[in-house]
């Protein structure tokens, strides 16, 4: 039951980084896909072995040594064996059918599967008879014991044909402990499986959700996207940047920006650490998720060269550059917009400090002609350069 739910709850971890890969950052995804998919692979190879061991019987000391204080012993016959194509440590799994004759109550028939060493096959051999332990008043469960019956309780046992007495199985999947027969807590059975089929989606699915959720804003974007007929979210479309604009503001503090780089796939700012200084650091927001990557490398000669999200029309971004394909005739594909502050005069200029205004500026082009644009903040005067 455990690996069963680990397996499952790699699942929905494999499920979830699968949707973390597609629509967060890159490679985001991989590092749970890389954990997932061992675990994965590793409980679901334990779950086949142990689905080959159903009906087998794993014996603990403390039961083994029960069984023998209270002389539940007995005779067992080898029927038959048989090797399951399943291999331990390279040591075949087989299928033994008993019949065992206990020194107190009825005889009966049984198959047990273990694991039986190479060099033991010799003592398994149909027609041998073994001493045996039952683990359980009434059986099946037994285990193969040495020297505890004596010469004479021998000589008193008779082992009756195997289709003379009544065949009772072994339940699969449950085990000897304490002294008493333990199952899973879900049934293993036909009538338990609509309950493991719905704890085991249940566990799938959280897990899933779990992994999935702090992407969960690059998920409905690009729910939204898929609805709209493209297969990936476009960050210059107004929803997912206003969604940026609103989650770099709350990483950042505060709303002053220095520049602003928009593409299909991310959105870039330089921004003062603090608002009113012209230490500057670099966000960046993709797949739902805000990356800070520290200080910029040509920190701002002075702090007005900032502005406010609010002084420009980002929606704006997007038409304009449909507006100038039309009258270029080169396509927007995954072109990008840069906000920023131009130059403002040659003394500016000589001063390295920028104090004009704000401006937009971009680029389209194809294989054979490339056509630069701007406009201002609040996104009229479009023009070509």
């Amino acid at each position: 039951m455990v690996l069963r739910l680990i397996f499952f709850a790699a699942v929905g971890a494999l499920l979830g980084g699968a949707v973390v890969e597609y629509v967060g950052p890159p490679d985001a995804g991989w590092a749970i896909i890389s954990i997932a998919l061992p675990v994965a692979i590793i409980s679901g190879t334990f779950i086949l072995i142990g689905r080959s061991m159903a009906g087998g019987v794993a014996v603990s000391k403390d039961d083994l040594r029960r069984a023998l204080d209270s002389r539940r012993l007995g005779l067992a016959r080898v029927d038959a064996i048989r090797q399951t194509g399943t291999q331990i440590n390279d040591q075949p799994l087989c299928e033994i059918d008993l019949t065992v004759r206990p020194i107190q109550g009825e005889a009966y028939a049984t198959t047990l599967r273990t694991v039986v060493a190479l060099t033991e096959l010799p003592a398994f051999q149909p027609g041998v008879q073994r001493q045996v332990a039952i683990l359980l008043d009434g059986g099946p469960e037994v285990a193969f014991v040495d020297g505890e019956l004596s010469p004479s309780e021998v000589g008193n046992l008779t082992v009756p044909d195997r289709s003379s007495v009544g065949f009772v199985p072994i339940a699969s999947h449950t085990r000897i402990s304490g002294g008493r027969r333990k199952g899973p807590l879900i049934g293993v059975g036909r009538r338990g499986r609509p309950l493991r089929l719905l704890v085991f989606t249940a566990v799938a699915v959280a897990v899933a959700v779990a992994v999935v959720a702090p992407y969960r804003e690059a998920v409905a974007q690009t729910v939204e996207a898929v609805l709209d007929g493209r297969a990936h979210v476009d960050m210059r479309q107004p929803g997912p940047l206003a969604q940026a604009q609103a989650a770099l503001e709350r990483e950042i503090g505060h709303d002053r920006v220095s520049s602003i780089y928009v593409t299909p796939d991310f959105v870039i700012v330089e921004a003062p650490v603090t608002a009113g200084t012209t230490h500057t650091d670099r966000w960046m927001y993709r797949g739902g998720q805000v990356e800070h990557s520290g200080a910029v490398s040509i920190q701002p000669k002075s702090a007005t060269e900032a502005f406010s999200w609010e002084d420009v029309d980002l929606a704006g971004i997007l038409p304009a550059m449909e507006e100038a394909a039309s009258q270029s005739g080169l396509p927007v594909d995954d072109a990008g917009a840069t906000v920023m502050r131009t130059w403002g005069g040659a003394e500016a200029v000589s001063s390295g400090e920028k104090s004009g205004p704000i401006e937009i500026n971009f680029s389209l082009e194809d294989d054979y002609e490339t056509a630069s644009f701007r406009m201002s903040a609040d996104g009229s005067g479009l023009t070509r350069d």
